[in-house]
């Protein structure tokens, strides 16, 4: 599809959104996840019954049942028999490539007795082939709900916030409680989806524990494998001389997501307060997604213009030469059609780092692009209006992080700075016992491991 084309395409879809009966909808679902609720059940046993005796009929591309079509070759794909997927493993023994296109049902498909239809594949040149389906795996092959719960049905209950809405829905738990009670370990996993922002109180106020692991990791791989990068498995986020990063510094660091410069940014951050005598240096986060979707109610096209330039990030410095270009908003081009259970865009992730951004090259004013219809002044100006957004106080959360205190955040949503901090002479540098006026300990989390974690904690 052209620019042009994916341009008419993507604002046809929101006009007509805005003007259609689902209005307010795109970030409504988020607001008041009871909306998708109604809409997040797999079909139940009343909606799948009546294809036991229903009609069904086949020819050479597809068979229909009661309510749904499928290609042959869709339904040979899904196969489960011990000779397609091993039992212990659950992994297929086959590949998709192998189908032929040929491949049929070598007669009339039935329900058997127990329900299920028996499907005997025949094709040119290959061993006929039998499956079985139960009517509730036809049910779950032509359901996208039934795909999008396998996926993400935790994802009805994220919630957009401005400091405001936040206060009501972060939250916040014990670390005794988060390492030794399910309970409050899950919550802490499920707050940090809702929110993209989660803390823990009264860690242990030292880096290691008495088995010597350090504690940022330790709490880190309760959720999953940590994600180390070319600062470490973790790292110390103090105030040094001749820093190599803004961050190590003692001025005001804007707000930012960390290394966008890699193919595959880290999904969550960890950071663990283990000092913090320091006069100011107050966090302060913001949802990026939140301002995303009030810059795609306000100005719709702003916000596709954020979708399609390209942006370039990089680390040179210190030895290392990284470097990735990417939008400001990437879209999770899965679900492209609005239906009652997904809105008519979906944000995969926002990417905004000013500190890290390299500049533009000449060819992005000439309107050269990948898509060929973004213009570099159109671009500003949504790029300052995500910026406006960003940055009023009223959308911001602030925190200053206390000795024991974890925060815990979506590195891809939510943006985090640093206010710029002062040192009495006390409390500068190193004291003898290691310790740094302003001392936290970081690590990450790919989102991978995270959303794996989420999805088994969800029942999924």
């Amino acid at each position: 599809m052209s620019g042009l084309s994916t341009f008419v395409c993507f604002t046809k879809q929101v006009v007509e959104y805005h003007l259609g009966y689902r209005s307010n909808y795109i970030v409504g679902i988020y607001r008041h996840p009871q909306i998708l609720r109604r809409y997040s059940q797999v079909a139940s046993p009343k909606d799948t019954q009546g294809a036991k005796n229903a009609q069904i009929s086949s020819n050479e591309r597809q068979i229909s049942f009661k309510d749904a079509t499928f290609e042959n070759t869709l339904l040979r794909d899904a196969c489960s028999c011990s000779i397609c997927l091993d039992t212990s493993t659950q992994q297929r023994r086959f590949s998709t490539g192998q189908i032929p296109l040929d491949v049929r049902p070598k007669s009339l498909v039935q329900a058997n007795k127990n329900g299920e239809y028996e499907v005997t594949w025949t094709a040119k040149g290959v061993e006929d082939h039998v499956s079985v389906y139960s009517q509730e795996r036809i049910a779950q092959l032509a359901s996208p709900l039934w795909r999008y719960n396998n996926r993400w049905r935790f994802a009805r209950d994220a919630v957009l916030w401005d400091a405001d809405t936040l206060r009501g829905n972060l939250v916040s738990r014990l670390y005794d409680d988060y390492m030794n009670d399910e309970e409050a370990f899950k919550d802490v996993v499920l707050g940090l989806y809702r929110t993209g922002l989660a803390f823990l109180r009264d860690s242990p106020t030292k880096e290691r524990t008495g088995d010597m692991e350090i504690v940022v990791e330790k709490i880190a791989k309760k959720i999953g494998y940590i994600k180390e990068t070319f600062y470490g498995t973790s790292w110390d986020v103090v105030s040094r001389p001749d820093a190599k990063n803004i961050a190590y510094t003692s001025e005001n660091l804007p707000l930012h997501m960390d290394l966008l410069y890699y193919e595959s940014p880290p999904g969550v951050q960890l950071l663990h307060c283990i000092a913090n005598r320091a006069e100011g240096g107050e966090s302060v986060y913001a949802d990026s997604f939140h301002a995303a979707y009030q810059l795609l109610e306000d100005d719709p096209i702003s916000f596709y213009n954020l979708t399609m330039f390209p942006i370039t990030f990089h680390y040179r410095n210190d030895g290392y030469h990284y470097v990735y270009t990417r939008p400001l908003i990437e879209l999770d081009n899965f679900y492209t059609k609005p239906t009652p259970e997904h809105p008519v865009v979906q944000i995969k992730c926002v990417n905004y780092s000013p500190p890290f951004q390299a500049p533009f090259e000449h060819f992005v004013t000439h309107s050269e692009t990948a898509e060929g219809n973004v213009e570099f002044g159109e671009f500003i100006r949504a790029f300052n209006k995500f910026e406006k957004i960003i940055y009023k106080p009223s959308q911001q959360f602030e925190s200053k992080f206390k000795p024991g205190d974890v925060a815990l955040f979506m590195n891809r949503r939510v943006l985090h700075s640093r206010r710029r901090f002062t040192l009495t002479s006390s409390t500068q540098g190193n004291n003898d016992d290691g310790s740094y006026g302003r001392w936290l300990k970081g690590t990450y989390l790919d989102i991978d491991s995270f959303y794996s974690k989420l999805r088994e904690l969800s029942g999924l």
